[in-house]
């Protein structure tokens, strides 16, 4: 999903204002019905009439959220329509009837796909991995133990190699999260923080590595969120200078960089300046400047790893108190991945 995306917070603010409702109204609201016939099986003028927005074409958003219901449905009985990989599985097995009856012609369906199964899983309705979807990303991420509430996530994949040192020292829980956070992965992650014992009604404590700019932000912010989704309630809130209730603790930010680093800025593309997203976090954070700039930002190769990993140790001990260092058997088994610039 496109963190620039107006459409995306929409239909996440719509999927979180039907959680909670009775399933069969939120599946009204939706347009969704139970079919006996297979959907995909249909004939074109079926599926015009069942899902067409004109007398030549469907609604794709109606009918994908229906064929992925319909599945739904298959699995929970018992059957497997079909081969279930990653989430690009499902938009397969529904490509050739989209082929069919010409809805693949204009836009990207397989982007509406994703959209639906956000939609669908927000409002309650399932789970991913009610389909058994493979988690890309489970290699990404690494839980703590004694800290295993403090969170370290990183918006790119560049940083696993701190993150695994920051695990291995620290004994935090830390993730990487690949760009955009994926809301499937969250869902396996806070799975497995549970299924390892790990209590997940006690308070959370999120530091992010991620570009200060107005995507890194809606990142974080949308990292957070998801794990509040999945049962995570209780994350500690940040004050700061032009905010109050932040959910996680940044730290690539002008504040913790030299007057050089700081000097590193570039320009916002001017679809963000534009869409209002810059005003907003420019508000929230301050921006580079601290004037609330809206035409630049700062990404976080301008900081080492190095530095990175000191400032993460001090904030750490300010935020848990005393002396955070873990000291670790020289047998463990958790390899020391080594820092580098």
């Amino acid at each position: 999903m496109n963190p620039e995306s107006g459409y995306n917070s929409r239909l996440i603010t719509y999927a979180r204002s039907l959680a909670g409702l009775d399933p069969d109204e939120i599946l009204k609201k939706l347009g969704i019905k139970h079919y006996k016939k297979p959907i995909l099986k249909m004939p074109n003028a079926e599926l015009i009439k069942e899902f067409g927005k004109s007398a030549k074409n469907i609604n794709k958003s109606l009918f994908i959220k229906n064929v992925i219901w319909q599945t739904y449905e298959y699995i929970k009985a018992g059957e497997k329509p079909f081969d279930i990989g990653n989430l690009r599985s499902f938009w397969y097995y529904i490509k050739d009837t989209m082929d069919r009856v010409g809805a693949n012609k204009k836009g990207d369906a397989y982007n509406i796909v994703s959209n639906m199964f956000v939609l669908m899983v927000k409002s309650g309705l399932f789970k991913y991995r009610d389909f058994g979807f493979d988690d890309d990303d489970k290699g990404n991420r690494w839980i703590g133990g004694k800290y295993a509430h403090v969170i370290l996530f990183a918006e790119k994949t560049s940083y696993t190699d701190l993150l695994q040192e920051v695990n291995h020292n620290f004994d935090i829980t830390t993730i990487a999260v690949g760009g955009q956070s994926s809301y499937l992965s969250v869902e396996y992650f806070v799975k497995e923080l549970s299924d390892a014992g790990i209590d997940l009604a006690k308070e959370f404590i999120i530091f992010s590595i991620v570009d200060f700019d107005p995507a890194g932000d809606i990142i974080a912010t949308n990292f957070t969120d998801n794990l509040d989704d999945n049962g995570i309630k209780h994350i500690k809130t940040f004050a700061g200078q032009f905010y109050k209730n932040f959910k996680r603790r940044d730290l690539v930010i002008p504040a913790n960089m030299d007057p050089e680093q700081r000097k590193r800025i570039y320009r916002l593309p001017l679809s963000v300046r534009k869409s209002g997203q810059a005003a907003k976090w420019a508000a929230r954070t301050g921006g580079v400047n601290g004037k609330k700039s809206i035409e630049h930002g700062i990404e976080t190769i301008v900081m080492s790893k190095a530095q990175i990993l000191e400032l993460f140790e001090t904030e750490l001990a300010k935020t848990i108190g005393g002396n955070c260092e873990i000291s670790r058997d020289e047998e463990s088994e958790k390899p020391d991945a080594g820092l580098g610039g």
